[in-house]
């Protein structure tokens, strides 16, 4: 049974990376280009604003965060092992759920959000309103976010990823109208990128629940309460709470500290090194996120040996291909500023190089959040990592107060992630005795840093050299030949590599 569900799990996450991957091709396109558009056309200073107003805004969605891993887990078991008329239940209690966190939400960002909004952050004088608004709109884009994660988690729990794919390549095509329209039409900027962007939003989320109650049997909302369901929930999710709570105060914090000690031009600083880290970020979650629903079910069917495979697998693909991506852009990455956004914001190279390096040390966690999840015992997992997360932000405060350099906390937060893995290897260690510490080292970690050392020292050394045009087009294919080398013969094994070899010979004979 193992080995047909094996096949059959690598086919489906092969067929699902496939359309994830062509969706991440057009956004990154698009999101960057429209990155330096929203930049020329709202100001160094507004776009700084918008960064920390609608990340402030963000920053209450830790609620929401924390169930969206519970409707996943939810969702994706249910499939497997219940009655429609089940399912259909669990999808009513999770919508409900979901009504009462945006209610929570709401309450949350028009208090607390206003109280920081007149008291803490450095918003220029003459922007107030703007500003104001800006916060509204974001706070309603976040509301519909909220109530579309049952139908998203469907949609992942059924793996139709071709279906997430599309509607994501409509939702960024709309963004892009959003850019044009502020680029020529509007005389406050400010305030009409932040209505267009909430428009943009809410279409988007009517293009999900259309499909979704379209194609499943389970997205049809009936009047239901279950008592213990909603415990079950909130007892999944209490501990979810603390891991997201902490992620959020943790990447919202910094913004905010960020502001208050260095203004609003570093947020902008910040915002472009988002933009890229989000854009290199989506090629990470595009691979490992088909990987997390076979991950839940070989749980759920009890095939423990194919679920900590599948974390193998995908921990140190995912690691050496976000390594073959993210190299290359730092060795020419003040070309590519240059060219992207003509004037780039001070530091947006440093805080860029950085930001990526931080994400490729998150990527060698892969999917052991995932696991954990499949087991349902968050509780040593999440209040361990989250406790590292949320440490982080007094230590940059402190570091700030003392005089230290904006991008200290991208170091800071490099050290708590390598500090963070040893930590959840350690936790997933506990819950499952047949996941081994020592196999993930010697399977993903060893192997993953004896691929990546060199080429990085390589890339850093390449940054610091003034290139022309053609020459950084060059140093860029030179830099992937020697990631590519590295990870053939350094990351992978023997046996992987005779693996690929053979399916490109079958490849060729079929032709």
């Amino acid at each position: 049974m193992s080995s047909q569900y094996s096949i059959s799990n690598k086919k489906r996450i092969a067929k699902n990376t496939l359309f994830l991957y062509i969706r991440m091709m057009l956004i990154m396109a698009v999101s960057l280009y429209t990155s330096r558009i929203i930049l020329n056309a709202l100001g160094v200073v507004d776009y700084g604003v918008y960064n920390v107003v609608g990340g402030m805004v963000v920053m209450f969605g830790f609620l929401n965060s924390a169930l969206a891993q519970a409707s996943q887990r939810y969702i994706a078991y249910g499939i497997e092992k219940d009655s429609v008329n089940m399912q259909i239940r669990t999808f009513s209690m999770l919508f409900n759920v979901h009504i009462i966190i945006a209610i929570v939400i709401l309450l949350l960002s028009e208090t607390i959000g206003l109280w920081l909004f007149y008291n803490k952050l450095v918003i220029p004088e003459g922007r107030m309103i703007s500003a104001f608004w800006v916060m509204q709109f974001s706070i309603i884009s976040l509301l519909v976010s909220v109530t579309q994660v049952p139908y998203n988690a469907s949609i992942f729990g059924h793996e139709k990823m071709n279906a997430y794919a599309y509607i994501s390549i409509v939702e960024v095509f709309l963004k892009l109208g959003v850019v044009i329209a502020i680029k020529y039409c509007f005389e406050d900027k400010l305030i009409a990128y932040g209505a267009l962007t909430m428009g943009a939003s809410v279409v988007t989320a009517l293009l999900y629940r259309f499909y979704c109650v379209r194609k499943f049997s389970n997205c049809h909302y009936i009047r239901y309460w279950s008592s213990k369901l909603f415990k079950e929930l909130f007892g999944y999710t209490s501990w979810s709470l603390i891991g997201n709570l902490a992620w959020t105060f943790n990447s919202q914090g910094m913004n905010i500290l960020i502001n208050i000690f260095f203004g609003p031009v570093f947020n902008a600083a910040r915002g472009i090194a988002s933009s890229v880290e989000a854009a290199l970020s989506s090629f990470l979650y595009n691979f490992t996120t088909p990987s997390v629903p076979p991950i839940i079910k070989a749980y759920a069917v009890g095939d423990i040996k194919e679920m900590i495979n599948l974390n193998l697998r995908s921990s140190k693909l995912g690691f050496l291909l976000f390594m073959c991506l993210s190299l290359p852009l730092i060795s020419v990455i003040d070309n590519i500023l240059s060219i992207w956004l003509i004037t780039p914001p001070p530091q947006s190279n440093i805080f860029c190089i950085l930001s990526l390096i931080y994400i490729q040390c998150n990527a060698m966690s892969g999917t052991l959040q995932n696991v954990v999840q499949a087991t349902g015992k968050v509780k040593t997992y999440q209040i361990s990592n989250g406790s590292l997360k949320l440490l982080a932000l007094p230590v940059v405060y402190v570091i700030y107060k003392c005089g230290g350099d904006v991008v200290t906390y991208l170091w800071v937060l490099i050290v708590f992630s390598i500090v963070g893995l040893f930590v959840q290897l350690e936790v997933v260690n506990r819950l499952i005795s047949e996941f081994h510490i020592s196999e993930f080292l010697r399977s993903v970690i060893l192997p993953a840093l004896g691929a990546y050392i060199l080429p990085l020292l390589l890339s850093l050394y390449f940054w610091q050299l003034n290139w022309s045009l053609v020459q950084a087009m060059g140093i860029v294919v030179l830099m992937i030949l020697i990631c590519c080398l590295s990870v053939w013969f350094i990351g992978f094994t023997l046996h992987e590599r005779n693996w690929i070899v053979n399916i490109v010979k079958s490849k060729i004979k079929r032709k």
